[in-house]
């Protein structure tokens, strides 16, 4: 309402001026002139202008709750600012170990994209009648040796696409098949074993010999030469059981066999 009575007598004071007559010979100019000087330059609206924060934490720690110990000044020293080097003769050599972790993303010739001949350079995948002769500690490593293998190729597809060279997809695409074949066909042996092993803790707990206990030996072999019933060794043999020194050199021989 504040701004509409201003409004209004901006209107009823430039009418006044209007109406008189020095003002009638003045043209237009002026009369424009008066327009703008009365006019108000305060829009018309309802909503509460911004004012001016005064709060004197405003900028303080929401963590620690303490104010800055005093202000920060961004003001140029007047020091020359590092520039950057464009000319790429003048740029400091980057030098990274030959171990590095990171070569082990790329191949042997530490390229990002191989050819497709390189790619095609490559053997045929593990069976699982050959793994099924691997100990547990060679399938480990060749498990992880085709993960790192997987790694490779992925690093190169990612840079196939960036760059899109338009050759090298399907070979990289039949040389992963191949590791991934492999890494089943090691999955495959392993859960073979593992059923084995099932079956063979079952036949264990109906043996008398095996203690799974685990608070002594597992393997408790019976002795043949003790009597189960009174634990009496065997008795020796008798004079008359052994050969007499009158028998024939036939009959010795078929002893001593």
């Amino acid at each position: 309402m504040k701004s509409l009575g201003n409004t209004t007598a901006a209107l009823r004071d430039l009418a006044a001026l209007l109406s008189r007559s020095h003002f009638q010979t003045a043209g237009g100019v002026n009369v424009v002139r008066i327009i703008a000087i009365h006019t108000p330059s305060r829009s018309f609206h309802t909503s509460h202008q911004c004012a001016i924060p005064r709060n004197r934490s405003r900028g303080a720690s929401a963590l620690r709750r303490k104010p800055y110990p005093g202000r920060v000044s961004l003001q140029y020293l007047g020091e020359d600012l590092p520039r950057p080097v464009t000319d790429p003769s003048k740029h400091t050599e980057v030098v990274t170990s030959p171990d590095h972790g990171l070569w082990g993303f790329f191949n042997q010739e530490r390229v990002s994209i191989p050819t497709p001949e390189e790619d095609h350079r490559h053997g045929r995948a593990w069976a699982v009648e050959e793994l099924r002769h691997k100990s547990w500690d060679d399938l480990h490593k060749l498990w992880w040796a085709c993960v790192k293998e997987r790694n490779i190729l992925a690093t190169q597809q990612l840079e196939r696409e960036r760059v899109k060279p338009g050759y090298g997809e399907s070979e990289a695409y039949a040389r992963n098949r191949l590791v991934r074949d492999t890494q089943r066909a090691i999955k495959h042996a392993l859960t073979e074993r593992y059923y084995a092993w099932q079956e063979a803790l079952k036949v264990a707990g109906s043996d008398s010999e095996i203690d799974l206990s685990g608070r002594g030996p597992a393997f408790n072999p019976q002795t043949l030469d003790a009597d189960p019933s009174t634990g009496a060794d065997t008795p020796a043999l008798s004079e008359e059981a052994l050969p007499k020194t009158g028998t024939d050199a036939k009959s010795t021989a078929r002893l001593e066999l």
